[in-house]
């Protein structure tokens, strides 16, 4: 998700910055809307928690208490306002994984941490994950840019954790893409009918299962 990883004595130590995903509604963009505008993208934050909000613009605005050109104001329609909140909601999932990895904890710790932060945020069925989303133009593009961080700092992680005797030696390229996945493909409607568990019970679990077997003996 949208994180910047810094080098640190307390961090875990990479061989270049990751440069995180551009957000769609710039800093500069944002401090320039009104605070009723603001208010507005926070209530769809949380309207879209809930999933795919099959309303129109009209009926958003009535949602969330706003008038239509309040929202007007942030996006020309429904599907732009979609992809600044989901974007939104990825940066701040992301910024929570950054928390958990700022430990004195080694690079295998860290990293299984980072993705059991991440996989919490899809308890509940997060849109980004949904078919639904990845039907809006631009939102296979917008997962994509956050998904290709997480696999970046997972590998990278990966590469510590040979480093310091942590985990045998593997193709980390596939390994980051196995892991940073897991949740994306246990969250698959046809996998979720097939298994009573949730999604992110799910992915933990077999994220655990693969930890124990990179472990070096």
């Amino acid at each position: 998700m949208g994180l910047s990883l810094k080098v640190s004595d307390n961090s875990l130590e990479t061989q270049e910055f990751l440069e995180s995903p551009r957000p769609l509604l710039s800093k500069s963009k944002e401090n320039l809307l009104s605070a009723r505008q603001k208010e507005a993208i926070l209530g769809l934050e949380e309207l879209i928690k809930e999933g795919y909000p099959q309303l129109t613009m009209s009926q958003i605005a009535n949602r969330l208490k706003v008038s239509l050109r309040t929202l007007y104001k942030i996006a020309p329609k429904k599907e732009d306002l979609l992809l600044i909140a989901v974007d939104r909601l990825l940066f701040k999932i992301g910024a929570e994984a950054q928390k958990a990895i700022n430990t004195d904890d080694g690079p295998l710790e860290k990293l299984k941490l980072f993705l059991h932060k991440t996989n919490e945020a899809t308890k509940n069925d997060t849109l980004a994950f949904t078919e639904d989303f990845d039907k809006i133009q631009g939102a296979r593009a917008l997962i994509d840019s956050h998904e290709n961080y997480v696999v970046n700092l997972t590998k990278n992680m990966l590469d510590e954790a040979i480093k310091a005797g942590e985990i045998n030696k593997i193709d980390t390229s596939w390994m980051s893409l196995v892991l940073s996945g897991l949740t994306r493909e246990t969250n698959r409607k046809y996998l979720k009918k097939a298994s009573k568990a949730e999604t992110a019970d799910s992915a933990k679990e077999m994220m655990e299962i693969i930890f124990k077997g990179l472990k070096s003996k």
